[in-house]
C-alpha cells in the first residue's frame, strides 16, 4: 500500500521523471504483485526479519510492500541517481532503509549484513551476472525471491533467459525451489522463483 506522502513525492518526481513512472507502470506492478503474492502466503517475514533487495531501482514497489513487516531493508543498486532519488525524495520519511549505492557483487562480498538477512528479492536478475556466481550466497542460510525474464530486445538486459528451466540453472548450488511462476507482460514472460538458501 502506498501511503498518501509517498503518492505525493511520487507525484512530485514524476513530472520531470519518466524513468520513475515507468517503475509503477502495469507490467511493474503485475510481476511484482505475482512476487509479493507468493512471498506473503509463505509466511517467513515477521517484525524482527531483515530485506535485502539487489537491484532495487527506486525501490518503488518492493519497500511500501514490505516496510511495515520487517525490521530493516537494504536497498541495493549500482546507480547513483536512482539511489539519491529513492533516499532523498521519494521514501525520505522511512527509517528501516538503507539505501545503499554499490555494485551487488561487491557489496554482498564485504558486508556481514549478507549473513543475517531473512530474505534475499532480486526482482532484477536480468541486469546482472547470475546468482550462482554470487559464492556468499552457498554460504548463508536465507530465503529468496528472484525474478527474470525473456525480453533480450530490451539494451539494458545483459543476462535474459529462454524459460524458468534456463533461470533454474542460474541459481546458487544449494538452492531449494518452494514456488515457481510465470507471468506474461506485454514484452514478454517474467518467471519467478522463490525458495531456501542453505549454506553448503
Amino acid at each position: 500500500m502506498i501511503d498518501l506522502d509517498l503518492f505525493k513525492n511520487i507525484i512530485k518526481e514524476g513530472r520531470h521523471n519518466s524513468d520513475l513512472l515507468d517503475s509503477y507502470s502495469p507490467n511493474q506492478f503485475k510481476s511484482k504483485e505475482n512476487l509479493i503474492n507468493h512471498i506473503k502466503k509463505l509466511n517467513i517475514l515477521n517484525t524482527e526479519s531483515e530485506i535485502v533487495i539487489f537491484g532495487c531501482w527506486y525501490g518503488s514497489i518492493l519497500i511500501p510492500a514490505f516496510y511495515n513487516e520487517v525490521k530493516r531493508i537494504a536497498a541495493i543498486d549500482i546507480n547513483d541517481k536512482y539511489i539519491r532519488i529513492a533516499k532523498n525524495r521519494l521514501f525520505k520519511n522511512y527509517n528501516k532503509i538503507d539505501f545503499i549505492n554499490e555494485d551487488v557483487f561487491s557489496w554482498s562480498m564485504t558486508n556481514e549484513r549478507i549473513f543475517r538477512t531473512n530474505l534475499i528479492i532480486n526482482t532484477s536478475c536480468e541486469h546482472m551476472q547470475p546468482m550462482k556466481n554470487l559464492s556468499v550466497l552457498n554460504n548463508i542460510n536465507s530465503y529468496f525471491a528472484f525474478q527474470s525474464n525473456n525480453m533480450f530486445d530490451i539494451p539494458t538486459h545483459i543476462n535474459c533467459v529462454k524459460n524458468i528451466e534456463e533461470f533454474k540453472k542460474q541459481l546458487p548450488n544449494k538452492a531449494k525451489i518452494l514456488i515457481e511462476d510465470q507471468v506474461e507482460e506485454d514484452r514478454g514472460i517474467k518467471f519467478t522463483l522463490i525458495g531456501r538458501l542453505w549454506k553448503e
